[in-house]
C-alpha cells in the first residue's frame, strides 16, 4: 500500500490571504499532483492535512477541484484554518464521509488501515482545538478497535515541532486529553498533520507523527528558543510516500518535486 502525505496548498483564485503565499501557488500545487498522478506505481490514497485553499471562498474550492482532478485515487482530507468548513463540505459532498453535527470528522477504510480524520479549525483564529465531543468522539473509535493500524490525519500539530513561535499556535484547546488517548492506546497509531510548513518526524507518546510540508511556501527552521517566528525559506519541496507492506512494515519516503 502506498500513501501520499500532502498538506498546505493554500491556493487561491483571486487574491491570497496569507502574505507568505506564493503567487503562482497554484501552478506549484498542479506540478505536485502531476508528479502523484504519474508515480509509479500508483498511490492507493492520497491524504491531505488541511489549508487545501487560502481563503475558503466557492471559487477557491473550484480552482482546488481542477486542480486535484488527474487523481484516479481517492483523496481523504481535513479542514485547516484557513478552510472554510461549508465550502469544503460541499466540494466533497458525497466523495468522504462526513459525520453529523458541525465538525468534520469522519472515519475511513484503506484496507486494513482505519483513517480517522479530525478537524481542528477554530474559524477566525490560526491555532487549532479539540472540544470535548470531538475527544469523545475519537476516544469511542480508539477503543473500539484496539489492534486495527489507525491514522488520525488533523491539521493543527499536537506535537512539538521545537520552533516556538509555530507551537505557539498548533493545538492548543483538547491537546491534553488528546495526548492521554494517544498513549493508552495500544494499536499501531500514526498521527498525519501540517499547519507548520515544514515537512517534521517525530515520535510522540508513543505515536509516530509527521507533518508535510507546504508548496505555497515553507517556513526556515530556527530552533531558538527565543527565535521570532520564521519567515518563509527556498528549499526543495517534498512530500511523504507511507508504503506499508504485507509483513505490516511501515517504511516512510520523501519525494521531492520541483517547483
Amino acid at each position: 500500500m502506498l500513501i501520499a502525505h500532502i498538506s498546505d496548498f493554500h491556493v487561491f483564485a483571486d487574491a491570497p490571504e496569507t502574505p507568505l503565499v506564493r503567487p503562482d501557488a497554484a501552478e506549484a500545487a498542479r506540478r505536485v499532483i502531476d508528479d502523484i498522478a504519474s508515480h509509479q506505481p500508483r498511490f492507493d490514497a492520497i491524504l491531505f492535512t488541511g489549508d487545501l485553499v487560502d481563503c475558503g471562498t466557492a471559487a477557491d474550492y473550484a480552482l482546488l477541484a481542477d486542480i486535484l482532478a488527474p487523481l484516479d485515487m481517492p483523496v481523504f482530507v481535513v479542514p485547516g484554518n484557513h478552510d472554510n468548513r461549508a465550502g469544503l463540505r460541499a466540494a466533497f459532498d458525497g466523495i468522504l464521509p462526513f459525520g453529523e453535527g458541525p465538525y468534520l470528522n469522519y472515519e475511513a477504510r484503506l484496507g486494513d488501515l482505519r483513517i480517522l480524520a479530525l478537524d481542528t479549525l477554530v474559524e477566525g483564529k490560526v491555532h487549532g482545538a479539540l472540544d470535548p465531543s470531538q475527544l469523545d468522539w475519537l476516544a469511542e473509535k480508539l477503543t473500539a478497535e484496539l489492534t486495527t493500524p489507525t491514522v488520525i490525519a488533523m491539521h493543527h500539530p499536537p506535537f512539538p515541532s521545537g520552533v516556538p513561535k509555530l507551537d505557539a499556535m498548533a493545538l492548543t484547546d483538547g491537546c491534553d486529553r488528546f495526548g492521554e488517548l494517544v498513549a493508552a492506546g495500544d494499536a499501531p497509531l500514526y498521527i498525519f498533520a501540517g499547519h507548520i510548513h515544514r515537512p517534521i518526524q517525530a515520535v510522540w507518546k508513543g505515536a509516530f507523527c509527521q507533518i508535510g510540508g507546504g508548496p505555497s511556501f515553507q517556513h526556515a527552521l530556527d530552533l531558538r528558543p527565543e527565535a521570532p517566528e520564521p519567515g518563509s525559506i527556498a528549499e526543495p519541496y517534498a512530500y511523504f510516500i507511507l508504503r506499508i507492506d504485507a509483513q505490516g512494515t511501515v517504511t516512510i519516503h520523501r519525494r521531492y518535486v520541483s517547483l
